[in-house]
């Protein structure tokens, strides 16, 4: 599988991949849109520069996508790392790629000096929420109102 920032011409590509995850969207009640999606990759959380974003497509032999990822470095704290969204077609679900993806992210990471990473997971998707168990990750703090729906915080500790 070949890795590599995504751009704007990627988005034709990256919305075919959110578009067929309704369950994600469902729980956000919204669906994506080719406007939202190029605001998510530039989108940086208070106090972060760019160069700390990776917004990453993992692309299979064929060339077509597989995964995405958005991950910040350094956020929230020194040491650490956030992932803001990681999706995987709907069509490779249920294969181990994405935890595959995840744990080999991890280990880089960890090889970085990385010492937990950090997402939030929305309250009630329950697939989700056991994903990212399975990665090693565990909720951390209470849920957190973001308007429409709420957030769980977990934590992966890479010490």
């Amino acid at each position: 599988m070949s890795v590599r920032k995504l751009s704007h011409s990627d988005l034709p590509a990256l919305l075919a991949l959110c578009l067929g995850n309704p369950q994600y969207y469902a729980f956000l009640g919204e669906e994506p849109t080719p406007d939202a999606l190029a605001a998510e990759m530039v989108e940086l959380p208070p106090d972060c520069l760019p160069d700390q974003k990776s917004y990453l497509g993992f692309f299979g032999a064929d060339g077509d996508l597989v995964a995405v990822l958005d991950l910040i470095r350094g956020y929230p704290a020194d040491g650490c790392a956030f992932i803001g969204f990681f999706m995987v077609d709907s069509s490779r679900q249920g294969e181990g790629v994405g935890s595959s993806l995840i744990l080999r992210i991890l280990n880089r990471l960890r090889d970085e000096g990385v010492v937990c990473v950090r997402l939030a997971c929305v309250e009630g998707n329950e697939q989700s929420r056991r994903f990212w168990e399975k990665c090693g990750f565990v909720e951390v703090g209470t849920p957190v109102d973001q308007g429409e729906y709420r957030v769980v915080p977990m934590e992966c500790r890479l010490v």
